[in-house]
């Protein structure tokens, strides 16, 4: 079965920048079997939106806490702790 995953997180940094880092971990994310369908600001606040295929919705949670990519989430601008998390079943 696969997931549609729509989710909202506060940045402290601006978009550009949350983006780009964003952008880089596509190898690690695609390995997992995380997919991204979007990624795009959010109007008139300092927030991202981004959309995601996967077949496990709680590994898309799991990896923005995870350990080794912690600091790096961080830095990227992403106020972990602060996502909304939307999980909708994906019709094939």
């Amino acid at each position: 079965m696969t997931f549609f995953l729509i989710v909202k997180v506060s940045l402290i940094q601006p978009f550009d920048h949350w983006v780009k880092l964003f952008d880089a971990d596509r190898e690690p994310r695609e390995a997992s079997g995380t997919h991204v369908v979007f990624r795009h600001p959010v109007i008139g606040e300092q927030a991202a939106v981004f959309g995601v295929r996967t077949q496990s919705p709680r590994l898309v949670h799991d990896m923005m806490y995870h350990p080794e990519v912690r600091a790096m989430i961080e830095a990227s601008g992403l106020v972990v702790g602060s996502e909304q998390i939307i999980v909708c079943e994906a019709v094939d």
